[in-house]
């Protein structure tokens, strides 16, 4: 039979996916609308000048100078780039949907059990963005966002660092004594830092990926 403790962790739990869920909708929905419409604009662009004079002739002396290469290799660059966009959005929001969860339930924990339970998703996600990244520790999600962008940032390093090592005292503490407000003050401080610079990320990946 469920402790009292246990269901109210389940509910907790739920509310939270539910949650997190719907604004995980809202987000990608908009990062999408993004890039279509930049898509859009660049390719109307390319249109207008195709459907001009100029842009016949320079049409026709690209291709009979060879130019199709060019023009082939230059869509090739920009498929990935889109594909690296896509999959740069879907790793931030990974890691958002995580510290998210992490903050909401370290807010709620009042024993040391309850924290370690908070911090589970430092190693799993309670409800994966997409599957590739249900098992995936936090901090391979950030060295993944780091090979898509080549941004390191030191100051998440070091949170993560930190984070790891409270996590691992944490876990090694009797988990039915309370939860100290000096602890759950550095992990919310850590996760609050964490999440602001994951967003910057996120709005800065919006359209930075593409070009």
């Amino acid at each position: 039979m469920l402790s009292e403790e246990k269901k109210r962790l389940i509910e907790i739990e739920e509310k939270y996916r539910h949650e997190i869920a719907q604004k995980l909708k809202a987000e990608a929905q908009s990062a999408e609308e993004n890039v279509l419409k930049i898509e859009q604009t660049i390719w109307n662009k390319v249109f207008d000048l195709l459907n001009s004079n100029f842009g016949l002739w320079l049409l026709s002396s690209v291709f009979l100078s060879g130019g199709a290469a060019l023009y082939q290799s230059t869509s090739h660059h920009y498929a990935q780039k889109l594909i690296a966009q896509k999959e740069f959005l879907t790793c931030e929001f990974e890691i958002e949907n995580r510290l998210n969860a992490m903050d909401y339930l370290v807010k709620k924990a009042k024993t040391i059990g309850e924290a370690q339970y908070a911090l589970t998703p430092m190693t799993k996600s309670f409800g994966a963005v997409t599957p590739e990244y249900e098992h995936v520790n936090i901090a391979g999600l950030y060295f993944k966002t780091y090979q898509l962008t080549g941004i390191r940032n030191k100051q998440s390093e070091e949170n993560v660092k930190e984070l790891e090592e409270l996590n691992l005292g944490i876990e090694q503490s009797n988990p039915k004594a309370p939860l100290d407000n000096e602890t759950r003050s550095k992990l919310l401080k850590i996760l609050e830092s964490l999440r602001q610079h994951s967003l910057k990320l996120i709005e800065s990946g919006k359209g930075s990926l593409i070009y």
